[in-house]
């Protein structure tokens, strides 16, 4: 195969060609170093660089591979990984300049999940400060930009590595979700989101943590559903080393729908808690209209049954406990507040459980507006948002649109982000969302969306990023 074809495939298409010998992991490893070094500068995605050990990781792959040796699904594929992620030698620092000497000494459960499957981490990718902000820059590793608009942030907290992914530099990546920080880059780069079911992924082994654990959850970002659902078979399962885990097997509900005309789904498009841009809504129409089409039964007006205030609080609440308890941050939740708390979760769990017993799917946005411009003022809470409302500038406070995120986090819902195509030269992006331990079936839904609807729902390059542009360089 040519080489400058290589950043272009998926993880699944280069591990087979790695597995059929059509090119060494070293040749794709150097050249996606390659890309990176002539790319990544205006965007400042990747910012750690890992290419010596890759380098000899890569060497090891083929030689495994002559001899017959095959370590996983993804044997000799590089990538890389948001750098709150623990990996072996490599800073963890969550862009805080107190943590700016710490590094692991150990990989994450979910990175050695990865690595033991055969992937070779040759980087890092930036993200905010304590990971805690919709824009991803902090003073230890400068601001990462969007590829289809420099000026524009690629969302946050995994900004970083939906830069990376859209601009073709890493053929997958790793990141976390507490309140859309999956599902908001993937938004805004046009890419594949999973936040999947609380707890199926280890967390187990950060050095540094700073959200809400009953509500965070690490998940991966892709520019295929076929990689997406790949990583998620790869990191997800019972946590073998954690003795309080060892009595569980993870079983995950397989696909059921063979088309989606089998599917019944509710549209929660817009809200007066978090109002979304005409550009979304609009494609959520296109997309209850295409549905529809397809024979699928859709509803554009039932929503669960809880209070959408509660459920904010509750996620503030839960975050403001970790805090309380994390050596050098600010908290002051008790601890009836917070088993209150937690009772009141479970309220909400349930209702989305009667809610999902009459839809398969519910669709709505990851944020209130497609990728905005960057803002990187101290005072986040001052900071505000002008988004297009019925055809006017309404402006919103800067974290209202994390509602979208709240909804499913304390319900503990899989989301799947999936594409939508491009309005006003930026991408659009949904989510499908189901119940419980139903993550393959938001995954499965998206899938189905490419097949039955095109190119609309599958990843689009940026401007001067695309396999053509680049042949032109």
């Amino acid at each position: 195969m040519n080489p400058s074809d290589v950043p272009f495939l998926s993880g699944v298409e280069l591990a087979e060609a790695i597995r059929n010998k059509r090119i060494s992991s070293s040749a794709a490893l150097e050249v996606l170093i390659e890309r990176v070094e002539r790319l990544n500068p205006p965007l400042n995605a990747i910012i750690i660089k890992d290419y010596d050990r890759a380098r000899k990781r890569a060497r090891e792959a083929d030689a495994a591979l002559a001899r017959g040796e095959i370590w996983g699904p993804i044997h000799g594929v590089p990538f890389t990984v948001k750098e709150n992620n623990d990996v072996e030698g490599l800073h963890t620092t969550i862009g805080n300049p107190k943590d700016k000497d710490r590094i692991a000494d150990r990989h994450e459960v979910m990175i050695q999940r990865v690595i033991s499957a055969g992937g070779i981490i040759f980087g890092k990718t930036n993200l905010p400060i304590d990971a805690m902000d919709l824009q991803s820059y902090n003073v230890i590793y400068g601001s990462t930009s969007n590829p289809w608009d420099l000026t524009r942030t690629p969302g946050g907290s995994s900004g970083g590595a939906a830069a990376a992914l859209a601009a073709y530099l890493t053929p997958f990546e790793l990141g976390g979700d507490i309140g859309g920080s999956v599902r908001g880059p993937a938004s805004f780069n046009g890419l594949y989101g999973h936040k999947p079911t609380y707890g199926i992924i280890p967390k187990r082994g950060p050095s540094l943590s700073r959200v809400a654990t009953e509500i965070s959850v690490r998940g991966p970002l892709a520019r295929t559903i076929e990689d997406l659902k790949l990583l998620v078979s790869i990191t997800a399962g019972a946590d073998e080393a954690n003795v309080g885990r060892r009595g569980w097997k993870l079983d995950l509900p397989q696909p059921t729908k063979s088309s989606l005309k089998e599917y019944k789904v509710a549209i929660w498009a817009d809200d007066e808690m978090a109002p979304v841009c005409d550009e979304l809504t609009e494609t959520a129409e296109e997309l209850a209209q295409f549905l529809e089409s397809k024979g699928a039964t859709v509803d554009r007006n039932a929503r669960p049954n809880f209070n959408k205030w509660e459920n904010q609080k509750l996620w503030v609440l839960l975050t403001a406990a970790n805090r309380a308890l994390n050596p050098g941050t600010a908290g002051n939740t008790s601890l009836r507040d917070y088993r209150m708390a937690r009772e009141r979760q479970q309220v909400i769990i349930d209702a989305w459980e009667d809610f999902f017993n009459e839809f398969d799917i519910l669709i709505c946005p990851s944020h209130s507006s497609q990728c905005f411009l960057k803002d990187e003022s101290e005072d986040m809470n001052a900071r505000q948002l002008t988004i297009n409302k019925n055809n006017k500038k309404m402006v919103i406070p800067y974290f209202q649109p994390i509602f979208w995120a709240f909804i499913t986090n304390i319900g503990d819902l899989p989301s799947t982000t999936f594409p939508c195509g491009v309005k006003n030269g930026l991408p659009v992006c949904l989510n499908a969302v189901s119940k419980v331990y139903y993550d393959n079936i938001t995954m499965d839904f998206a899938r189905l969306l490419k097949l039955e609807g095109g190119e609309k729902y599958s990843f689009t390059a940026p401007p001067g990023y695309s396999k053509a542009a680049s042949a032109k360089m």
